[in-house]
């Protein structure tokens, strides 16, 4: 009996880690939304440092942004602004992690409106996210441009 109570004991054990992965990668995802919503909708520089390690990097359809970037584009993104709404969402395919690290793919999309305009974007993108101090940020994002036939 007392075997038969340790097996069942390991058994569980086991399965508390997968658990913690999901709960995590639900985090990171979250951490993807929101950063979105604040930063590139919303243009919100203020919000970098919350969603971003201080040496981020973000690997744009062939240049690198830095979180100085994203801040000067977020500005002049306020300037333009003629009213356009840009909601986000995702498709996450795959993730893994290895400690305080988790690498994440997925399909981004945006639906850009004004008025009764509509335009959809598509992006196939990775990211990289670290856990320091229990918080989880982004370290590097991946980004490609898809063509929408």
């Amino acid at each position: 009996m007392l075997l038969l109570f340790w097996v069942l004991l390991s058994c569980n054990t086991s399965n508390k880690p997968q658990e913690n992965n999901s709960e995590d990668f639900k985090v990171v995802e979250n951490l993807v939304q929101d950063s979105f919503d604040d930063i590139w909708s919303d243009k919100k520089a203020e919000s970098i440092s919350k969603y971003h390690t201080d040496d981020f990097i973000l690997l744009e359809h062939g240049e690198v942004w830095t979180n100085d970037t994203i801040a000067n584009w977020c500005k002049r993104a306020k300037l333009r602004d003629t009213g356009l709404k840009r909601i986000n969402s995702f498709d996450f395919f795959k993730a893994k992690r290895e400690g305080n690290r988790i690498w994440m793919a997925y399909h981004n999309y945006a639906t850009i409106k004004k008025d009764t305009l509509e335009r959809k974007l598509q992006w196939l993108e990775s990211i990289v996210a670290i856990k320091k101090d229990s918080v989880w940020k982004l370290e590097m994002m991946h980004s490609t441009r898809v063509n929408r036939n």
